[in-house]
């Protein structure tokens, strides 16, 4: 055991020096029973179930081990990296917690800290280094972002030269993703035809950094927010929408410090149509479908969305909850860097949730994460489901 006055002093963990200690080991974050749901929802941490289930895998063995390096009596290593890093950061953890834990920021904390000693995972490594020089974590010709705009019949403004009162910020899933381009459709569709004044930086949008954050690269993360932030200053803007939960919450939280002079509101683009439906009284046409609604983590538990995007879907569709919905809903299993370096896992713990939406006997499972569609819509596949995934901006488009 190192001794407590020659322990390394951990930079990133320093942050959070009260809050490691705070933790009882209770066990809630992996066995919570929420009385409120019919039937009782027990069990939080949607890596456990598919995992081995020790303690490593859920909250309270993640504090115990942080808790331990904290106090120099554990050393970081790869097999902690394996282990840190096979979590989606969805933070049910902390919604179970009696204490109020930070925990997915806890556990990004100590990622920065393996990172920062060598412990990067190789396919984590490979996506945030295409972040930097490529400007977007897919490894493709950032030029292709623009490819999207061929699929409408109106122009939009750059906002690299034309300024407009809102900035759509796409996000590289939406952008890059063919099967996932229709969410960048359909939201341009919608501002065309509620005549907002916006635009886009196509080609020229470099990715927020959300990937790196998760996944403990710091260094990488603060190379494109640096980069945002002078697109953004230069542009002039001062709302900026956007339809992908993880670029929502990382524009909203991660770079809360980095753009406080620049004055500017993040939206997520429900948030923001919701709010322009509502104050315009614009009906929306009843589309007659069934559908269940799955509650992204970066826009429920990390930013607390939840009652918007079902107010819009029950204007337009019959809506039939699963048994976790809003602060106790399942994860995708996509987050955190799980899909790229652990996509079985991923796989596994979208098809629970895929499954827990079959029971709602819906036709459609919606949603307002590109990335979560992506991880769904491969789990609907892989279980050969009749379920259909689609983007609440689909359906928006179609309703108004």
């Amino acid at each position: 055991m190192t001794e407590a006055n020659t322990k390394k002093e951990y930079k990133y963990l320093s942050e959070y020096d009260k809050m490691l200690m705070i933790c009882i080991s209770c066990g809630d974050c992996r066995e919570a029973t929420d009385i409120t749901l019919n039937p009782p929802r027990v069990g939080v941490c949607p890596v456990k179930d598919h995992t081995s289930g020790f303690e490593p895998y859920f909250g309270r063995g993640k504090m115990q081990i942080i808790r331990s390096v904290w106090q120099g009596k554990l050393q970081l290593s790869k097999e902690l990296s394996e282990v840190f890093l096979q979590c989606p950061t969805c933070n049910a953890c902390a919604e179970a917690c009696v204490y109020d834990m930070d925990n997915t920021s806890i556990y990004e904390a100590l990622r920065a800290e393996l990172w920062a000693e060598g412990y990067a995972l190789e396919s984590h490594d490979e996506m945030n280094e295409a972040m930097i020089t490529l400007l977007n974590p897919y490894q493709r010709d950032n030029k292709l972002k623009k490819d999207w705009m061929d699929m409408i019949d109106f122009s939009i403004k750059d906002a690299s030269s034309q300024p407009a009162e809102v900035l759509f910020y796409v996000g590289c899933t939406a952008a890059l993703t063919p099967e996932i381009r229709n969410v960048a459709v359909h939201t341009a569709q919608i501002l065309k035809k509620l005549d907002i004044d916006f635009s886009v930086f196509g080609e020229n949008e470099v990715c927020c950094g959300s990937v790196a954050m998760r996944t403990g690269n710091r260094e990488a993360f603060n190379i494109v927010a640096k980069k945002n932030y002078e697109l953004f200053k230069q542009s002039g803007v001062k709302t900026i929408i956007t339809s992908c939960a993880g670029c929502y919450r990382t524009l909203k939280l991660d770079y809360q410090e980095i753009l406080k002079d620049l004055n500017i509101e993040i939206l997520h683009t429900i948030e923001f149509l919701y709010r322009i439906i509502k104050e315009k009284h614009i009906k929306l046409k009843n589309l007659g479908l069934k559908t269940t609604y799955h509650d992204p983590c970066h826009t429920g538990r990390h930013v607390g969305i939840y009652e918007e995007p079902r107010f819009l879907l029950q204007q337009m569709a019959n809506l039939t909850e699963m048994d976790t919905i809003k602060e106790n809903a399942k994860c995708c299993g996509a987050g955190g860097g799980v899909k790229k370096a652990f996509p079985e896992l991923a796989l596994e713990i979208a098809k629970s949730r895929v499954k827990e939406a079959e029971e709602t006997g819906a036709d459609y499972l919606v949603s307002i994460c590109p990335f979560c569609y992506r991880n769904l819509n491969d789990a609907i596949t892989a279980l050969s489901s009749k379920l259909k995934m689609i983007d609440l901006t689909e359906l928006l488009d179609q309703a108004l």
